[in-house]
């Protein structure tokens, strides 16, 4: 029997199906194979010219159609035309498309633009062509009975119509999006709270030998002066030695005097007769973020005032972190702090590694750099609370090496940072240290984190496997969940045939990890194991009056400033690392903050985020307009 009308259209199911298998491949071969030359070239070309042959198709029928039946071809013809479109447009969107087009541009951020444009634009078309397209042919679907073809042209073009305005308006969020980020305008509605006491303020209390007292200086009635008193009440509460003073300048001028108060907003800490002073702004919008903070300022308080300002000693001339201007050829080389100049350093605010000098400077020490000519080649300063070596690129002389040597001896804390591939040796002070490092990357193909979509990545290993050492209190409670990033770290091995020592793998690495002996960030099953290795270590001299503490770190680049002001738990590794060299680990704890911090997601999420975010949310806007055009059908059909 001849059946007329979507009956007919039925028979062309295919030109849909080669279609959407003509995008599947040209995706597959533009994404998912990308480096495989075998595939990637042959899916594009032919996923291209299964999209061309389908859209040729049903232009075909379209022209042969008449009346309704022609309007649903029209649908069809018009949608693939559209992907078509849609395809074209890709390729100007990418550097091959630029390079084969000839095109030269001034700038990057020109060419940039330019393919932002396409890149954009494309998909948009894509989505208002495609969606239509299955709807269509979906709704062609649920008809074909003879007689019925107005009925069922209408059906088509009002799903296609539905499929297409929910696509517009998913495209002008898309849009919204792009322009508000190009506008830099935003609107905050962010969590706010006030930070809690930590552990280590609490401990730093506790231990106090007097009373603290804290004097508030604000106006009766204030909304900083009520988030100030919560925090202090806090601490009264779970220390038992606070003593809270509340105060008026203007009403209390005798106590203002006291405490030398000449602004409102500030808070006076007192033990003795020592004070310190931490102020506050009085408007609650412009102070929460200090106010999100506060623990970190009463620790810093804290510190001054409980103990004397100490010394830490950072070496230079030989290309550390601190001293990166050191060149080969110079046996004195210059003081860092007189080559540094304002707008060289990514704070901007003094030389390198300037996060880790405020931390020390937040510690209560003063940083002083120590090179040859500051007394590295004779004897390290008595006055010297502990020494870092971070990340070296070359060996230390032989009257350095000794001076470093003879002040463990003397009961000295040495903290050392390694980077692969350099100069320096560790065995050059095995004896003192009775460790091994071995320089070759550690890598996990499983666990990293995925920075430039490279091979490279595997180097930035994830681990939250610490010990339970003082050095690395705060991780050890907090980075289970979390773990910590560390840069194609070395190897550390226990120097077992060293005795004396007492020595603890603090950070470990997954079993899934390798050390990459051949550099090509792949793991070869002839040469190389997968195991845990370790990748810090805290030694301690045992036995011996002259309390000598060290740590060796396998990665320097965990006290670079971009590393340390990005997480706070990896500051909090190398707080309480500095914390346990200068034997105040009783301080070792976690600094509360409610500041807002980066989620960072290792490659496998990502891909997760990635996918559920491009295909979930249509898929979901898609199912949306799906039950309303059935619940629409079933109120007609009732009716």
């Amino acid at each position: 029997m001849h059946r007329t009308g979507a009956g007919a259209a039925m028979n062309r199911f295919w030109p849909t199906w080669l279609l959407l298998a003509g995008l599947v491949a040209v995706f597959a071969g533009a994404r998912v194979f990308d480096g495989v030359a075998v595939l990637n070239l042959p899916l594009i070309v032919a996923g291209v010219a299964a999209v061309l042959a389908a859209a040729g198709a049903r232009f075909a029928a379209w022209r042969k159609a008449d009346g309704d039946r022609r309007s649903i071809e029209a649908v069809f013809a018009f949608g693939s035309a559209g992907c078509v479109i849609a395809l074209i447009g890709f390729f100007p969107g990418t550097d091959g498309g630029i390079e084969a087009l000839g095109m030269d541009f001034e700038g990057i951020r020109e060419q940039l633009r330019f393919q932002r444009f396409f890149l954009v634009s494309s998909p948009i078309l894509l989505a208002c062509s495609l969606l239509p397209v299955l709807a269509a042919q979906w709704a062609v679907a649920r008809g074909g009975s003879a007689g019925a073809l107005k009925v069922d042209a209408l059906r088509v073009r009002e799903t296609a119509a539905n499929i297409l305005s929910l696509a517009l308006a998913g495209s002008a969020l898309v849009l919204i999006g792009y322009v508000a980020s190009a506008l830099n305008r935003t609107a905050d509605f962010s969590y706010f709270k006030t930070s809690r006491p930590g552990e280590a303020v609490q401990e730093i209390v506790r231990g106090m030998d007097g009373t603290l007292t804290a004097a508030v200086f604000f106006p009766e009635v204030n909304s900083v002066r009520d988030e100030v008193l919560n925090y202090l009440r806090e601490l009264e509460r779970v220390t038992g030695n606070v003593v809270i003073e509340e105060y008026d300048r203007y009403a209390d001028p005798v106590a203002a005097a006291d405490y030398n108060a000449r602004n409102d907003g500030e808070i006076f800490l007192r033990v003795d007769s020592r004070t310190e002073q931490i102020g506050f702004l009085l408007n609650l919008n412009e102070a929460r973020g200090r106010l999100r903070i506060m623990d970190s300022h009463v620790q810093r308080a804290l510190l001054q005032l409980t103990r004397q300002r100490r010394v830490a000693y950072l070496t230079t001339g030989h290309g550390e972190l601190n001293d990166p201007l050191a060149s080969d050829e110079e046996e004195q080389p210059p003081d860092p702090r007189e080559l540094w100049r304002p707008g060289q350093s990514e704070l901007d605010d003094g030389p390198p590694p300037r996060a880790l000098r405020d931390m020390l400077s937040f510690l209560n020490y003063e940083v002083r750099d120590i090179g040859v000519r500051r007394g590295l080649g004779d004897r390290i300063p008595d006055d010297a609370a502990m020494v870092m070596i971070l990340g070296p690129q070359r060996s230390f002389l032989e009257a350095e090496k000794n001076a470093i040597r003879e002040y463990l001896d003397r009961g000295g804390s040495l903290l050392v940072a390694l980077e692969p591939g350099t100069d320096f040796r560790l065995e050059e002070f095995r004896d003192r240290l009775g460790v091994d490092h071995d320089p070759s990357m550690t890598v996990d193909d499983e666990v990293h984190v995925t920075v430039t979509n490279t091979i490279s990545d595997r180097q930035w290993i994830i681990t939250n496997r610490f010990s339970t050492h003082p050095s690395v209190t705060t991780a050890s409670r907090r980075g289970v969940n979390q773990g910590i990033v560390m840069i194609g770290p070395g190897r550390i091995r226990v120097a077992e045939d060293v005795e004396g020592l007492r020595t603890t793998l603090t950070i470990n690495s997954y079993r899934s990890s390798y050390l990459d002996l051949n550099g090509n960030f792949r793991f070869d099953e002839d040469t190389e194991v997968r195991e845990s290795h370790g990748l810090a270590a805290a030694i301690e001299r045992v036995g011996d009056t002259a309390s000598m503490r060290a740590l060796v770190y396998a990665d320097a680049q965990i006290f670079e400033d971009a590393i340390l002001t990005s997480s706070q738990l990896q500051a909090s590794l190398v707080g309480d690392g500095i914390r346990w060299l200068g034997q105040e680990e009783a301080f070792s704890g976690e600094v509360v903050s409610e500041e807002d911090v980066p989620i960072v997601h290792t490659r496998s999420e990502n891909v997760v985020w990635f996918y559920a975010i491009i295909f979930g949310a249509p898929a979901l806007v898609l199912g949306l307009g799906v039950a309303n055009l059935y619940g629409r059908r079933g109120k007609v059909e009732a009716a």
